[in-house]
């Protein structure tokens, strides 16, 4: 497995579901967490999951944090969600089958953990997208010291143990009103799934790529 590089080359969301039937899909209440999810991770996500559904097939499904952060929220140029600490956990999910991200890597079927990251202030990462909001992904299995806040080094090492050759992430963007769940489109024809996370409602990006 070739290492992580430092920084991001390419980054945005997952894409989870076919174009042809991106209009065709649903966001429906779940089940509790797998139980592969370990006990101190179930005790910081909410009790009842959200099921995104291709038709009557689901894609993935989500549970996400109900405990209140800790730590100083992120701050700076680009960051849209500076309520929420950067490296905090966001929440799992679950792809029931294999899944991709926004670069179109292989996710294998498994459970992930989602933690907000923001893409480095370099020039490598000039106008990849409208901010700086992220987040990416590691086994659950993997990522243990749930309630630490980790930072950029970290969260990329994390990530790195998905075995792609870049982090594996989701773009995030803000939600479209105050509740979740909710699905919508944005102005770049990406469908959006508002979420509750802790004290906020955080937008995640189930289908829709950036132009490289």
């Amino acid at each position: 497995m070739r290492l992580f590089c430092a920084t991001w080359t390419v980054v945005g969301a997952l894409a989870l579901l076919p174009q042809a039937v991106a209009e065709n899909f649903t966001a429906v209440p779940g089940a509790p967490a797998p139980e592969a999810v370990p006990e101190a991770t179930r005790q910081m996500i909410a009790s009842e999951g959200v099921t995104v559904k291709a038709g009557d097939v689901a894609v993935v499904s989500f549970w996400m944090r109900s405990a209140p952060f800790e730590g100083d929220p992120a701050g700076g140029f680009g960051v849209r969600f500076d309520n929420v600490p950067e490296g905090a956990f966001l929440g799992v999910l679950e792809f029931p089958e294999k899944g991709s991200d926004f670069r179109e890597q292989s996710v294998p079927p498994g459970i992930y953990t989602i933690r907000f990251g923001l893409h480095p202030e370099d020039g490598n990462h000039m106008g990849v997208a409208p901010s700086r909001d992220f987040a990416l992904l590691s086994p659950v299995d993997q990522d243990l010291e749930i309630a630490e806040n980790f930072d950029f080094d970290g969260i990329v090492e994390l990530s790195a143990k998905v075995g792609n050759p870049h982090p594996t992430v989701a773009r995030l963007e803000l939600p479209e009103g105050n509740e979740g769940p909710h699905l919508w489109e944005n102005d770049y024809e990406h469908w959006v799934l508002d979420l509750p996370v802790a004290d906020t409602v955080v937008g995640i990006v189930v289908e829709g790529h950036a132009d490289e």
